[in-house]
């Protein structure tokens, strides 16, 4: 029986289309604060009516401890330190509130396949070790060794992140910096009207055209680009780049970090434009004056002090791996 007849669909012209439309609609994320068109930097000036007092940070270190046989397929078991704290700014005095810290040690693993009464039984067992179980299910349990780990190692790092919003939450009216990716933490609708700004150092994805990334590289130390919006899973938060320093001058995008708000608490505080855009300026030029509090740290290119002061007590407090990983294996009989 011979097919039915079918015509061809006009790719080329759907995807010119299609292309045209996420173009006009980047182009409107881009024109928030500036023209699309006409981006140029801003320095980065006065002071901010939300004047952050408060740092957070987490860490998560971990290292795969067991290798678990699931329906003949072999399932890495992640032990991780995991810890997030906050930090207060008071003039020059910079310490640490004893009730902000969150220190935990967990076991990760994928739990496709595996009893829920086992899991339970694990969990108990590891109770009076201090541990705790942290299961959760993969879309695809197939996929190689090292891509599990990655997986399992996400597991440990996503709990890491409920401890950075339990630390945020304490404080929900105080004026915040966090470190990483703001849209991580504004899950609840409540948290989208937080007076918080995240700072995202290492650049591993590209929201610019490439029309826009020259700007990014000829911004001087104190300047920053006009903001855009970026609308994520759980909420749009308004973003923009500073230059802190310019120090590698062989690396030219070294020294930028992204900053970002959430939308809703900008457009809610700061309805009249010129007084938002004044802030987001006000609010860069006291971070870049963070940075240079000290200069005997490391990674001070892009790192802003209190949040390496932040990082160094985080350590100092997590239980090493090695020393957890030991008396796991002894509590097996490994």
């Amino acid at each position: 029986m011979d097919d039915a007849p079918f015509t061809t669909v006009p790719l080329g012209d759907l995807v010119e289309a299609e292309d045209e439309q996420a173009m006009k609609a980047r182009l409107a994320k881009l024109s928030y604060e500036v023209p699309a068109g006409s981006w140029r930097p801003i320095v980065c000036a006065g002071t901010p009516v939300f004047f952050p007092t408060r740092f957070i940070d987490g860490s998560t270190i971990a290292r795969t401890v067991a290798l678990l046989k699931v329906k003949s397929v072999a399932r890495p078991a992640i032990l991780a330190s995991v810890s997030a704290m906050a930090l207060r700014l008071e003039g020059r005095r910079l310490y640490r509130p004893p009730e902000s810290v969150r220190v935990e040690t967990v076991l990760a693993l994928l739990s496709n396949g595996i009893p829920n009464e086992d899991l339970a039984s694990l969990s108990t067992a590891l109770e009076p070790l201090g541990f705790r179980l942290i299961a959760s299910e993969t879309s695809d349990v197939s996929a190689d060794f090292d891509t599990l780990r990655r997986r399992t190692w996400d597991v440990a790092r996503h709990r890491m992140e409920e401890l950075e919003r339990a630390v945020l939450h304490d404080e929900p009216s105080t004026p915040t910096v966090i470190d990483g990716l703001l849209e991580r933490h504004l899950i609840k609708i409540s948290s989208h009207s937080m007076p918080v700004v995240g700072v995202v150092k290492r650049q591993m994805r590209r929201y610019l055209p490439h029309s826009h990334l020259s700007l990014l590289y000829d911004l001087k130390p104190g300047e920053r680009s006009p903001a855009f919006v970026l609308d994520t899973e759980h909420a749009s938060v308004v973003s923009w780049y500073v230059r802190l320093t310019t120090q590698d001058r062989l690396a030219p995008g070294y020294g930028v970090v992204r900053l970002t708000c959430s939308c809703q608490f900008l457009e809610q505080r700061f309805p009249d434009p010129p007084k938002r855009w004044a802030e987001v300026s006000a609010l860069s030029g006291y971070l870049c004056e963070l940075r240079h509090r000290q200069r005997s740290y490391l990674r001070m290119g892009i790192s802003l002090e209190p949040i390496v002061r932040l990082e160094d007590e985080l350590h100092a407090l997590m239980p090493t791996t090695r020393q957890m990983a030991a008396r796991l294996h002894r509590a097996l009989g490994v």
